[in-house]
């Protein structure tokens, strides 16, 4: 097949995505929940895109990797719904931005603050990231489902992992309710909202990030306790996406 034929950055034609789609930024955490899956098939490995497709409770679904920070996310999130994807949920880490939210938490993130750089080049800085309301609301009852607990609220998404400018404003958008930092879910939401899907999210908080704002290289998770909670995420993840109705 000539390169023209395939879309940028995942490497695949229209038509090869599934409908419902779990993405994380890990490409070897892709590659691991892909093991999860019945009838697995590698589609195509590029750069930091890394994408799979098999069975999940007798679905089919995609999984696809699309790195760190929102630039090349959006390039992945984008050519994943003109490939396919209808219902997209992703699945990754955070910082916490209350005390209550620890290490170990589970954040399902109903929205997001625009600080990528990105997601306002596609749409007006007044436009919101929002997550879709039926894929927030299997995400929840997937939590339930999975006898598991998460906190539920806007996350501040932003471009740069080391201290600068940003935050300050990140503390100020903490105290107007925002619960978690991470880099890439206002690229999700905002490319679902422009280009016709659906989507979610489900992250695992790895520490406060309050603590090591100005220094992320500070910042060292347990190894064991994010590992447990990134599986719990996976499960939550999968389950939702494989219930909600198309």
């Amino acid at each position: 097949m000539s390169e023209e034929n395939l879309l940028p950055g995942i490497r695949l034609k229209v038509g090869d995505i599934t409908p419902r789609v779990l993405v994380c930024g890990d490409p070897y955490r892709a590659e691991k929940i892909a093991d999860m899956l019945e009838n697995m098939t590698c589609l195509a490995k590029g750069r930091e895109y890394w994408t799979y497709r098999g069975d999940w409770k007798g679905e089919t679904i995609t999984v696809s990797s699309h790195g760190i920070g929102a630039s090349g996310a959006m390039l992945s999130f984008i050519s994943l719904i003109k490939g396919g994807a209808k219902v997209l949920i992703r699945v990754g880490t955070c910082g916490g931005l209350k005390p209550e939210i620890k290490a170990g938490s589970l954040i399902i993130a109903t929205a997001a603050a625009k600080e990528d750089g990105v997601s306002n080049i596609y749409v007006p800085t007044s436009f919101p990231a929002i997550a879709d309301l039926d894929v927030t609301n299997a995400l929840v009852q997937s939590t339930k489902d999975n006898e598991m607990e998460a906190f539920k609220g806007i996350v501040v998404t932003q471009g740069a992992f080391y201290g600068g400018v940003m935050p300050t404003n990140t503390v100020e958008q903490m105290k107007s309710g925002a619960i978690a930092v991470e880099m890439e879910i206002a690229a999700l939401y905002t490319a679902a909202s422009v280009f016709g899907a659906r989507a979610g999210s489900v992250l695992s908080v790895d520490g406060n990030a309050l603590a090591v704002l100005e220094a992320a290289e500070e910042n060292d998770p347990d190894p064991e306790l994010l590992k447990r909670t990134v599986e719990k995420s996976i499960k939550i993840g999968l389950d939702a996406l494989v219930a909600v109705e198309l």
